[in-house]
Parts: C-alpha cells; structure tokens; sequence
C-alpha cells in the first residue's frame, strides 16, 4: 500500500490526517491542539528512516532556512505526491502571499510564517484542504 492510497475515499465527516514534520515538541502540541478544532489528528512521525511515512490529508512541514530546505521539501513532497504542503518558517516575512511566489519556489502549497496565530494556521488549512 502507498503512502497515499486510501486518502481520497474517506468519508467526508472523518477526521483529516495532518503530518508535521520537523516540529519542535511544543510546536508540535500546539499545532496538534489548533488543528484538532479543525477537524484534523496529528498523525505519529514514523519511529525511523526505514518506516514508511504515514498516509496524510495535509503536510505541514517546519523550515528554518527556506533556501537551504528544498531537499527537505521534495524529499517529503516525494513520500506524499498529491498530499498539499504548508510550509512554516520564522524566515518568512509577515504578509507574505500564502500561495504566491514564495510557495512556489520552495515547491509547497502554501507558506506561512512563525509564529503564527491559530486564526492564520486555519486560514492557510482551509486553503489548501477542504474541510
């Protein structure tokens, strides 16, 4: 089974399946608590190189240094082909385009800077992942 088979034939009211990657432990359990009032579960990262990356709705991927990530980005955009990418930096400007110029150099969905407020992460959620 591929990381991604079975995602699009959930049911509509099921839970969205969210990925982090690379979120420090107190990002992680805040993100974790703002998304569950979205209708997403954060999913457990797997617990080495060799498991395969748990099927996801959404990744959310944490890059410190955008320009030195792209290897991190296509390697996850690789584990997850259909699955949209936000990405989280503190280098990110506020007022940055979530979906503009920068996502698409970076090859992600969406881009968003950190920290974020709850009401930002939600808007640039539902952008990218129907709920």
């Amino acid at each position: 089974m591929s990381p991604n088979e079975g995602v699009a034939r959930r049911g509509p009211n099921a839970l969205r399946r969210v990925r982090l990657v690379d979120a420090d432990l107190t990002w992680r359990d805040l993100l974790g608590q703002w998304l569950s009032t979205l209708g997403c579960t954060v999913l457990p990262e797997p617990a080495s190189d060799s498991e395969p990356p748990p099927a996801a709705d959404l990744v959310i991927i944490d890059v410190p240094f955008p320009r030195q990530g792209v290897d991190l980005v296509r390697r996850i955009a690789a584990q997850h082909p259909t699955t949209p990418i936000l990405a989280l930096s503190t280098n990110f400007f506020p007022g940055i385009g979530c979906c503009g110029p920068v996502a698409r150099a970076l090859g992600v969905d969406c881009v968003l800077p950190k920290p974020a407020t709850r009401e930002a992460l939600a808007t640039a959620v539902r952008l990218v992942l129907p709920l």
